[in-house]
């Protein structure tokens, strides 16, 4: 486990993820500065509401962060990332299943729905190991072009 404990995103660490968090290479993608509407939301108190979580270690370092996004009774859409410095180093895994033990504490979603740009191979094998699947592919406008994401699904057991 990478983490101690989660709780609502406070808006020093919502500052830090948007200004400092910066990627290398193909996953600059996923730095908040490429995304404006991310961005906004993130950074807005009003806008990110009570949907964003902090993830921090034992030495309440933040090490990531992820979104809840309620589609219906049952189904939540999870957006989430990791801390740059902390990512291609197998700890994925162990993170989403920290979210998603945190869904099944809290809440009565069934579904859990996310979406990854589909060159972020890391990401996809973390999402799969976890038990979800690739229940499609769209192209989806983002950061100033259109690129393509897969759509991945897991059923919760209860």
């Amino acid at each position: 486990m990478i983490f101690k404990k989660i709780a609502h995103l406070t808006q020093a660490n919502a500052d830090q993820i948007a200004r400092k968090w910066h990627y290398g290479g193909q996953y600059s993608f996923y730095d908040m500065e490429n995304d404006l509407e991310d961005l906004e939301e993130i950074i807005t108190p009003k806008l990110r509401g009570d949907k964003y979580y902090q993830v921090v270690d034992d030495q309440d370092e933040l090490v990531g962060y992820f979104c809840l996004e309620r589609l219906s009774e049952e189904k939540v859409e999870v957006g989430l990332g990791l801390r740059p410095d902390l990512t291609g180093h197998g700890l994925g895994l162990n993170f989403v299943k920290g979210i998603e033990e945190f869904i099944q504490n809290n809440f009565n979603y069934r579904i859990i729905v996310l979406s990854v740009a589909s060159f972020n191979k890391r990401a996809i094998k973390a999402y799969q190991g976890a038990g979800f699947k690739i229940t499609g592919s769209k192209m989806q406008k983002s950061n100033d072009g259109v690129y393509e994401f897969l759509n991945l699904s897991k059923t919760m057991d209860r």
